[in-house]
């Protein structure tokens, strides 16, 4: 479905009257599915190039169509392509071993396969392998320098490093140099959002759709620097005029699933929403934490469980993914193994206050059941715990936060075991 004409024109009005151009192209063919990061491994097309939807000469004297043309890719063997092509429907059911052979192999055939080196960062990463994720990637920008998917890759995990400014760093001179590159301009905005560098960011953005208006990844873009800039109908009416363009684009569902769940008596069909961003990417790690975190609210532990446990899959070195999968496992009463993925989480990032949180409510919840522990030990566990997470919230640490009520009721239970253990004592003596 194409865009309404009027909803072009107000598009082209909104960025005239931000950046005093209209940025409004002739339609172009539709644009791949955008991601969220290095997650998927490639295929061995070489894809489209996004050359010029309009002839009309510019202001430097070349078309928009030369303006739009990006270089031809560099070509792959047809047996190492068919080789990718096998490792990728090994990786889509999770026999990485499969696919990590297939790959290989695609490689002694073609040494400069770069879509083989990428879907071999995509396994590292998975695997928890970040420095072998990030040397697969940039190998495979030695072959093609403005590979977006590697380069999201990289960026992907230097922002959940929180090294946003070395993920500016890394997409902004490619970005620069390879102007017709519409991935890279959608990603470069992506990028200046996590940096809070709003208005560049829809300056990016508007590159690629001066190329090609119907570009999903840079209304994506727009959609999110629209919510950072508080500019939330903007961002609905962007959103929406995306999905006509594409519906079957997951990152859009998933941002109609956050939009949903911040409006009152819309969870379920936030829900639904989720569902759909993972029906369509199955490996879509946010979206099955989104949905997973509200099952869980609801009461569903099980399948909350589940989508957590593949998320930890698909991103393990995100502290955020083993916090929710502890929470999880402490409410099917899975103690240990609850435990250990709080403690996971604080391996990778020290100072967690929610990891600290679950620790608490977990020792305060499986007292007198937890192995290996009493239950007085288990409540002086708790205790510290909570203690903890209001000494790393600080001044973020809300008046009524709960943590406080639970300390009280610790400080009772602590008491009355105590007693309770003197008697016993008394009594046996």
């Amino acid at each position: 479905m194409r865009l309404d004409i009027p909803m072009l024109a107000w598009i082209g009005a909104v960025l005239f009257a931000t950046y005093g151009c209209s940025g409004k192209s002739a339609s172009a063919p539709t644009a791949p599915e955008a991601t969220s990061g290095g997650e998927t491994p490639a295929g061995s097309g070489e894809g489209p190039s996004e050359a010029g939807p309009s002839e009309a000469e510019s202001a430097w004297g070349a078309t928009r169509a030369e303006q739009c043309r990006r270089e031809a890719h560099p070509t792959v063997s047809s047996k190492a392509k068919k080789l990718i092509d096998q490792g990728v429907r090994a990786a889509e059911t999770n026999n990485t071993t499969s696919a990590e052979t297939s790959f290989q192999a695609a490689l002694k055939r073609d040494p400069n396969a770069y879509p083989a080196l990428y879907s071999l960062g995509v396994l590292a990463d998975r695997a928890g392998n970040e420095r072998d994720a990030m040397n697969y990637y940039r190998r495979s920008l030695r072959v093609l320098p403005d590979y977006a998917p590697a380069v999201r890759g990289i960026s992907t995990i230097q922002l959940r490093r929180n090294q946003v400014q070395d993920a500016v760093a890394t997409v902004e001179p490619l970005a620069n140099e390879y102007r017709a590159n519409l991935e890279m301009q959608a990603l470069y905005a992506e990028v200046l959002v996590e940096a809070r560098r709003l208005d560049e960011a829809w300056m990016a953005a508007r590159r690629a759709l001066k190329c090609d208006e119907r570009f999903v990844p840079a209304l994506i873009a727009l959609v999110k620097a629209s919510r950072a800039q508080g500019r939330d109908e903007l961002a609905d009416s962007i959103l929406e005029q995306a999905m006509q363009v594409d519906p079957d684009v997951a990152e859009l569902y998933f941002l109609h699933g956050e939009q949903l769940e911040a409006e009152p008596g819309q969870l379920r069909e936030a829900m639904a929403a989720y569902e759909r961003a993972i029906e369509l990417r199955p490996n879509y790690a946010e979206a099955r934490m989104a949905l997973g975190i509200q099952l869980l609210a609801g009461g569903n532990y099980p399948a909350a469980l589940a989508h957590f446990q593949a998320a930890e899959r698909l991103v393990p070195t995100l502290p955020e993914t083993h916090v929710n999968l502890g929470d999880a496992y402490r409410a099917t009463q899975r103690w240990t193994e609850a435990q250990r993925s709080y403690r996971r989480a604080l391996e990778l990032q020290s100072k967690l206050p929610e990891a600290h949180y679950g620790l608490g409510l977990l020792f305060l919840t499986a007292a007198g059941d937890f192995p290996g522990l009493d239950e007085l030990t288990a409540y002086e566990k708790a205790v510290d715990e909570f203690k903890t997470y209001r000494g790393e919230m600080g001044p973020r640490l809300a008046k009524d936060d709960q943590s406080q009520e639970y300390l009280r009721d610790l400080d009772r239970m602590i008491k009355r075991t105590r007693r309770r253990i003197e008697r016993e004592q008394g009594g046996a003596s």
